[in-house]
């Protein structure tokens, strides 16, 4: 059980890390001038989300289903901080994981270069509001409210 605590706690760290990483390369870009530059943008955020954020958020969720069978918590009354990172944040993970992709598909699939930064501020509102919900998780849980 300690490994899937180390595994949930990690990934978390790894999915708040990013979501800060892509919102400063955000804030980055957008004094980019040059095209270049923003398809590099588009490249890492694209990147970021599917090979970090995505699988952290999935895994905090598994390994959260995981310790909470293991404790034989599943369905029993919880003090309202288990309640609320259960619930919260799976929800959060999951959405997390379902808009980001369907963000980034988007992205892709831009046509013209006004779209493209429409969809890129988009994608980045999305990935500030991830980050917003995972820190609040975390509040809520740190101070066992």
């Amino acid at each position: 059980m300690r490994w899937m605590l180390f595994v949930h706690i990690a990934s978390v760290a790894f999915w708040l890390g990013g979501t800060a990483a892509l919102y400063v390369l955000y804030r980055r870009s957008l004094r980019a001038a040059s095209p270049e530059g923003m398809a590099v943008a588009y490249d890492t955020a694209r990147s970021v989300v599917k090979g970090i954020l995505n699988p952290s958020a999935l895994l905090v969720l598994l390994t959260g289903i995981g310790m909470l069978l293991q404790v034989g918590m599943l369905g029993k009354t919880k003090p309202f901080w288990l309640a609320f990172m259960e619930q919260f944040g799976g929800m959060v993970a999951l959405i997390s994981a379902g808009l980001l992709t369907w963000q980034l598909r988007r992205l892709d699939r831009s046509a013209t270069d006004e779209e493209r930064k429409s969809q890129w501020r988009a994608l980045n509102l999305m990935i500030a509001g991830v980050g917003v919900a995972v820190t609040l998780t975390i509040l809520v849980v740190a101070l066992r409210l």
